[in-house]
């Protein structure tokens, strides 16, 4: 057999695995964003073209929820990568005890987004929330409500740079530790400041990392939803209705799956589009 058939052979099962998983759904996502699905009276499919895709563009909660998808995502990518800057600079360090500052670090990244939502929700809301405690035990006579229409966006992308910065920390740190010592060492000679060490020792080299995971933390922020329906459900009114809750919202609660499935689309190529316009701005610039 030769190398080309046995990489075939070898490759095949997963050739297998993505056509069941992944492109039946994407067709039959096709097909359903090309019908207008009727499921009263029996279900029918009834052929309208590409009239959702031009509907969804008259339609204000999609305008709005585009823009609530780029204020949450650039605020989580933002959030994201600092915090995980913070915390494998904290690791790279020689403390001691070291390896349960380590697991204590990455224990946010083992806690599903359900459970994050959960816990945010509790502990900032204004009835229940951990500020209003510490309000009410230095006398004050009001709740502190973090998950009013104008934060509950930031909310939700602190909520999901918690879940998110322990693996991009663990990379980074990974990375960090592949600079050579005699550089610090040459800082150090030249009389560095810390930041100006940070700057152009540590950081430098950690270009490529943090670029990687800027797109990804771009893509799953991008398409977050449980965490979303958990912890404000797309409210208070559509104030956090991202683009991933509309199209729950239409799709499963108006049972309108075909105006959904060209909502999803439009996700897809938002996606796309903005993967695209990171590696155009710095992924070109770092990967030389």
């Amino acid at each position: 057999m030769s190398d080309t058939r046995f990489a075939f052979l070898i490759g095949l099962p997963v050739l297998v695995f993505l056509v069941l998983v992944v492109a039946y759904p994407l067709g039959y996502a096709i097909y359903m964003s090309l019908h207008q699905i009727v499921f009263f009276g029996g279900y029918r499919a009834n052929f309208v073209g590409l009239k959702n895709f031009i509907d969804v563009w008259s339609d204000k909660s999609f305008i709005n929820a585009i823009w609530i998808t780029l204020r949450f995502t650039v605020t989580s990518v933002v959030l994201t990568m600092i915090l995980g800057l913070c915390l494998a600079s904290i690791m790279n360090q020689r403390i001691r005890m070291a390896g349960l500052v380590r697991t204590l670090l990455f224990l946010p990244w083992c806690v599903s987004s359900y459970a994050a939502g959960l816990m945010f929700g509790q502990l900032l809301r204004g009835q229940t929330g951990i500020l209003t405690t510490i309000s009410f035990a230095f006398g004050g006579t009001q709740g502190v409500d973090l998950m009013g229409r104008a934060t509950v966006v930031e909310v939700l992308a602190v909520a999901n740079a918690w879940l998110m910065s322990p693996l991009v920390a663990f990379f980074l740190l990974a990375n960090m530790k592949t600079i050579p010592k005699r550089l610090y060492d040459l800082a150090a000679i030249d009389r560095l400041t810390r930041w100006e060490t940070f700057r152009y020792v540590t950081l430098p080299p950690l270009q490529f990392t943090l670029f990687v995971f800027a797109s990804i933390t771009t893509v799953l922020s991008m398409k977050m939803f449980d965490m979303i329906l958990i912890m404000t459900g797309g409210g208070p009114g559509t104030a956090s209705a991202t683009l991933t809750y509309q199209i729950y919202k239409r799709s499963f609660k108006d049972l309108n799956l075909g105006y959904g499935a060209a909502m999803s689309f439009y996700l897809l190529f938002f996606i796309l589009g903005a993967t695209f316009l990171i590696y155009l701005v710095w992924g070109r610039r770092v990967s030389r």
